[in-house]
């Protein structure tokens, strides 16, 4: 059972407690770091926090399924989340990673569903949540919310088609060089990921991507702990991006 099913019509996921000092808080940073209210003045933000419901989601927990309605978006303030959907064969094909201060669940207000994704916690998380109804009342009292809101839908259907084309027309090893790169930043280091959770990224077995990344420790490109991925030589993988050949 996902988190949307333990709803009732507006605010059906388990909330965290009563609005309080410290929850007051916590919601107010969570809407200064979420770019979807960059611009709005503290009170502004305070009348906004007040309105919405927190909640918790275990690991492994999903958050919404295909076809649910009702809760329209969710701001993420700790842990992350995956969003999915289901290839034909059963592969897990993930859209996107959700990090701390950022909103996600965005597509629904576009239609009546979640539009045959998958969100999933990947590990603890706390969630702010907002009805449709919620969503609707802000913008029209605050019209650069709706700005914003067409901005992160656009971003999130650019990246989402980038990564459909690249499961289309490239190899294993580049997509997976071009995932190194992403997941590392400047850090040279990407840590919290499993195989299998690297293999859905990718979109391909959990098999073929250890075996490729095996290939890559053998060729002194990256060195492989546990769930701790170091890259030694960037260059060789900004090579095979630039020639996948």
């Amino acid at each position: 059972m996902s988190i949307v099913d333990k709803f009732r019509p507006r605010s059906r996921l388990r909330e965290v407690g009563q609005m309080s000092t410290e929850l007051a808080r916590l919601k107010n940073a969570l809407l200064r770091e979420n770019d979807l209210f960059r611009g709005l003045t503290g009170p502004e933000m305070e009348s906004i926090g007040e309105r919405l419901p927190m909640a918790t989601a275990r690991t492994g927990q999903l958050i919404y399924s295909p076809g649910q309605t009702g809760e329209a978006l969710f701001l993420l303030k700790t842990g992350r989340v995956r969003i999915y959907r289901l290839a034909a064969d059963g592969r897990k094909i993930v859209l996107a990673t959700v990090e701390p201060g950022t909103a996600f669940g965005e597509m629904s207000l576009l239609g009546e569903s979640m539009t045959g994704s998958f969100a999933e916690a990947m590990e603890d998380c706390t969630v702010c949540v907002m009805s449709r109804i919620d969503v609707e009342e802000i913008m029209r009292g605050h019209p650069e919310v709706a700005i914003h809101l067409t901005e992160i839908v656009a971003d999130r259907l650019r990246r989402t088609e980038d990564l459909l084309q690249a499961v289309a027309f490239e190899a294993v090893p580049v997509r997976l060089a071009r995932l190194l790169i992403g997941l590392s930043g400047e850090k040279d280091e990407i840590r919290g990921f499993s195989h299998q959770e690297l293999a859905d990224m990718v979109g391909t077995s959990r098999e073929t991507v250890s075996r490729a990344l095996v290939d890559l420790k053998n060729q002194g490109v990256i060195d492989i702990d546990r769930r701790s991925i170091a890259i030694i030589d960037r260059a060789t993988l900004l090579q095979r991006l630039a020639d996948p050949s």
